[in-house]
């Protein structure tokens, strides 16, 4: 039974039974945020992040190219996209992404302590910028999932 067919069999029982109490539980369960999912984006953007400064640190020595940011928000969209596929709801990965920041931040650090003044200052991103890679993975997640409902319903 795939996570869409539990909550909808979830709702569909609350709906029958004549108990409000039980009713309202039974739909506040099915709606629960899924934190299983939001962990693997989490870990996904945050290697992302890592990616991001090591490329920048090993490639570019610090001079990352203006295309940059726009290749992460690309790859943002390519990795909600793909989240969605995997069932990961809208909201998990947009909660996710927000791991990007923190990802980039470790690295810096790490990066710090191995090389000393050789290293990064910063990510290299600003700090609103997690905000903006969110609102990419969960749309994106979000279209794949509605797109791959649409096409379900239109085969049976």
């Amino acid at each position: 039974m795939t996570p869409d067919e539990w909550r909808g069999a979830m709702q569909n029982e609350a709906s029958s039974v004549n108990d409000r109490e039980w009713a309202m539980e039974t739909k506040l369960a099915a709606g629960r945020f899924g934190w299983r999912s939001a962990g693997v984006a989490a870990a996904v953007f945050a290697d992302l992040g890592v990616g991001v400064v090591l490329l920048s640190q090993c490639l570019w020595l610090h001079d990352a190219p203006d295309a940059l940011w726009v290749g992460v928000m690309v790859l943002s969209g390519m990795i909600g996209a793909l989240l969605g596929l995997r069932r990961v709801g809208p909201l998990e990965a947009g909660a996710g992404a927000l791991a990007f920041l923190p990802g980039a931040q470790l690295a810096v650090v790490v990066s710090q302590g191995a090389l000393g003044n050789a290293a990064p200052r910063d990510p290299g991103v600003a700090d609103q910028g997690a905000t903006v890679l969110a609102v990419i993975a969960a749309c994106a997640a979000g279209s794949v999932q509605s797109w791959a409902a649409l096409r379900r319903s239109r085969t049976v």
